[in-house]
């Protein structure tokens, strides 16, 4: 009966707890991919250039993504 009970409730929670581990993993490996923030950084002044955004978006939005980008290089220096 035990037996059972752990393939029937074990092994189900087992696996959805590594898929949002994995999960998880890809999430913050792009959120701290620098060539990836690099190129959001090169959109958003395509976007600015262009006049698709305005300039107090331009602002913020790069501001977030420096900070997100100084992180990112602090993270690798610690590596």
């Amino acid at each position: 009966m035990f037996i059972l009970d752990d393939l029937l409730i074990g092994l189900p929670v087992k696996g959805f707890k590594s898929i949002l581990r994995t999960i998880a993993d890809m999430a913050e490996e792009e959120l701290t991919d620098e060539s990836k923030i690099k190129e959001e950084l090169l959109m958003l002044q395509t976007l600015f250039v262009t006049d698709q955004i305005t300039e107090e978006e331009y602002q913020s939005r790069e501001d977030e993504l420096v900070a997100r980008l100084s992180l990112a290089e602090e993270g690798e220096s610690e590596l």
